[in-house]
């Protein structure tokens, strides 16, 4: 069956009344659906809180096809992470600081921003047990519906234990993640006015460091 049949398909059997629907169900909607994907773009509002304090930001999040990737934040302004799909570039505005990381030297999992390659979100899927986190689904919170899967790593690597995924059960986009990391640590991930398959400028996914920058090259953690 051609990928974008299965694609239509898929909500129709997974809402069919006489059929229980699988965490693996919606998993597998999920990587259909971004597999698809060629652009996305979205409103996205990060909150992290860790050691009694809270910190939020907020911005324009694309995505194109081969892991090409930017968060342009308004808050703080001036900060931008830009991946070309095979660099990830990360500026600190009020640091003038810029870090670039070679993406094949990075361990899998140690920031959110893997997910958004679809090699990435089978990785994601991979390298967690998931379930739905109750029974019940899907699940009304804060006025919209979501399927709510509860992921937990498989085995420990210090990165984030468990993660919530809140999916759309009518898009299968992810709209929301709450990741937990074992020292406490707690960021939450939400997208809004996602637009799907629009054109996006090249100049997007290209970062070009300036005089001035304090650059430092792969500060991620690394294999070996």
């Amino acid at each position: 069956m051609p990928n974008r049949l299965l694609l239509l398909s898929l909500p129709a059997m997974l809402w069919a009344s006489d059929r229980f629907v699988h965490p693996t169900d919606v998993v597998r909607a999920v990587q259909q659906r971004f597999q698809n994907l060629k652009t996305y773009s979205a409103k996205f509002f990060i909150e992290i809180k860790e050691s009694q304090k809270n910190k939020e930001s907020s911005g324009l999040v694309y995505y194109q096809k081969g892991g090409k990737l930017n968060f342009t934040f308004h808050q703080p302004p001036g900060d931008v992470i830009v991946s070309d799909g095979k660099k990830l570039y990360v500026y600190v505005a009020r640091l003038r600081a810029l870090g670039i990381q070679d993406l094949q030297l990075t361990k899998e999992g140690k920031n959110l921003y893997e997910t958004a390659s679809p090699d990435g979100m089978m990785r994601l899927f991979q390298r967690y047990h998931y379930r739905f986190q109750n029974p019940q689904q899907p699940v009304t919170i804060e006025g919209a519906t979501y399927y709510v899967l509860e992921l937990k790593e498989k085995v420990a690597s210090g990165s984030y234990e468990k993660i919530l995924v809140y999916v759309n059960p009518q898009s299968y986009l992810i709209e929301r993640m709450v990741a937990f990391s074992p020292s406490g640590r707690e960021v939450r991930l939400r997208f809004a006015n996602i637009e799907l398959d629009r054109d996006l400028p090249a100049s997007l996914f290209q970062f070009q460091a300036t005089e001035g920058m304090r650059v430092v090259e792969n500060p991620l953690a690394t294999e070996g």
